[in-house]
């Protein structure tokens, strides 16, 4: 079982290094390995479900992370401009905040239909526990580095 796991942890790098390709730096690429392989093993994925998983999850994230780039950029501008912004102009922002939060919801029903043609229900809920493990494991990662500060 663990031959396999080394297995697993060495083609899940080769395919974030491969996929996600050279402008990575060399820790978003450890980031997205460990993410690999921390899902791989969270959903137990044949190597069959990981070939059909992976394109359409990274999908998924590439769609979700220009949304929230784009929500971030906009209540960035927002808290920055406050004071001269009319009141007409803060309830645009606002309603575009709750559009973008809809934009996030839709796209995880358009990909939970996806993944239902890729998973079993059961894989489906692991997949959505493993993407809160995963930060609480990336938090718990950070906070627990020795600082580079002295």
């Amino acid at each position: 079982m663990k031959r396999l796991f080394f297995i697993t942890t060495l083609l899940c790098l080769g395919l974030t290094i491969n996929v996600f390709g050279q402008s990575m730096s060399d820790k978003e690429a450890l980031v997205k390995a460990q993410k690999i392989v921390f899902f791989t093993e969270k959903l137990n994925l044949t190597p069959e479900e990981a070939q059909d998983f992976w394109p359409v999850y990274n999908s998924y994230w590439k769609k979700k992370n220009v949304i929230v780039r784009e929500r971030k950029k906009a209540m960035h501008y927002c808290s920055e401009n406050m004071d001269k912004m009319s009141s007409k102009e803060i309830e645009r922002y606002g309603d575009m905040y709750i559009n973008f939060h809809k934009q996030e919801s839709d796209l995880l029903v358009e990909y939970n239909k996806k993944f239902k043609e890729l998973l079993t229900p059961d894989k489906i809920m692991k997949l959505y526990q493993a993407d809160y493990d995963f930060k609480t494991y990336l938090l718990r990662q950070i906070r627990n580095s020795p600082s580079t500060e002295e």
